[in-house]
């Protein structure tokens, strides 16, 4: 995705927790009948959540990177300090245009996105490339300090309105969550008791559900598949995300990685859910830095779901700069899964993956 401005649509944050909120009844509707007779409602919301969660972008400024400047051409036209008569076209002069690059996580249409209503929004000069925030500076003559100040006054002013949405979006989770539950209570509860209706007869077996012609076209489709999906966060990319992709793949084990598999220009959210979709296993690295960012949770939630929609285990934990009481401290129920310490070496952690896929 690639803007020129920050949060310049006419709708606002209200606006897209509406919509969210007519969603609700399609995200319901889509959970399987079959689950829905089968399951707890604890078992299936976690799957229906996910797909109502706002994730707020949260920037990581420490890790902002300069990127190559570029000589440019910059219109002076409308300096009042040159004497250039009005009216006569552009007029051109070299400069050079200074970037930033700025990471971020959390899902990027909602930099879109402001507080106000039309038609008191307050756009910001900015773009966003896949998972990061990229502003720009042009001068004819640069000067570092201004260049400076302009980008720190910029991203200050983001920071503002992603904290005044985050607190519209986070409200929306607890609520959609809320919401959900109802639904999906009401929808089994109605379904149990036309199950229980009885006329006296006989109760003949239930009809396997017939395949629609679309599902049948899905299903001949080729669509790639992977053995595990790679969770991480991007601060443990260098020290072990990046080794164990490279050690699994030697291996002969199919691995959905981000810098493998994303592309400039891919929905983040969108290929993420694919990948999961895709993917047996997921391996998860679990750290401090893991269980300080939202999104690789985020993907861990969408590893939890498919585990409760299909009935089996699929993650395959590694503990990365923590031990058992760590994890237990974010998350009581992963520190008692099984679980392999980076500590061991990439070559252990490889074996035992292998292992479980032979099974």
């Amino acid at each position: 995705m690639r803007t020129s401005w920050l949060f310049g649509e006419r709708a606002n944050i209200n606006d897209v927790v509406e919509a969210q909120k007519r969603s609700v009844e399609t995200a319901i509707d889509s959970v399987d009948i079959e689950q829905l007779r089968a399951r707890s409602i604890d078992e299936i919301l976690p799957a229906v959540v996910h797909k109502l969660r706002l994730d707020v972008p949260v920037l990581h400024r420490d890790q902002t990177k300069q990127l190559p400047s570029e000589e440019i051409e910059i219109d002076v036209s409308r300096d009042p300090s040159r004497a250039i008569i009005p009216g006569r076209g552009p007029y051109l002069v070299k400069g050079t245009e200074i970037s930033i690059a700025v990471p971020f996580t959390g899902e990027a249409s909602l930099f879109k996105y402001g507080h106000a209503p039309y038609p008191f929004i307050n756009p910001i000069e900015g773009e966003v490339e896949d998972d990061h925030l990229i502003l720009r500076h042009r001068a004819e003559h640069p000067d570092a300090g201004r260049i400076k100040a302009d980008f720190d006054g910029r991203l200050q002013q983001i920071e503002e309105v992603l904290s005044m949405i985050r607190s519209r979006a986070e409200n929306w989770n607890k609520e959609g969550e809320r919401i959900a539950r109802q639904k999906l209570s009401n929808r089994k509860e109605k379904l149990e008791k036309a199950g229980a209706l009885s006329l006296g007869y006989p109760i003949a077996p239930r009809p396997a559900a017939p395949r629609s012609g679309t599902a049948r076209a899905a299903a001949t489709a080729p669509v790639e598949h992977f053995d595990v999906f790679l969770s991480h966060a991007s601060e443990d990319k260098d020290t072990i995300a990046r080794p164990l992709y490279q050690a699994l793949t030697d291996a002969g084990v199919s691995v959905w990685f981000d810098e493998a598999v994303l592309k400039l220009g891919d929905g983040l959210r969108r290929k993420i859910d694919e990948g999961l979709a895709r993917c047996k296993y997921g391996i998860v690295v679990l750290s401090p830095s893991f269980f300080a960012k939202h999104w690789p949770q985020r993907e861990l939630d969408g590893l939890v779901a498919k585990e409760i929609t299909s009935g089996e285990k699929g993650i395959l934990p590694i503990w990365h700069e923590i031990d058992q009481k760590g994890v237990a401290e974010y998350s009581p129920t992963l520190a008692d899964r099984l679980a392999v310490a980076s500590s061991k070496g990439i070559d252990e952690i490889v074996r035992q993956i292998r292992d479980v896929l032979k099974k």
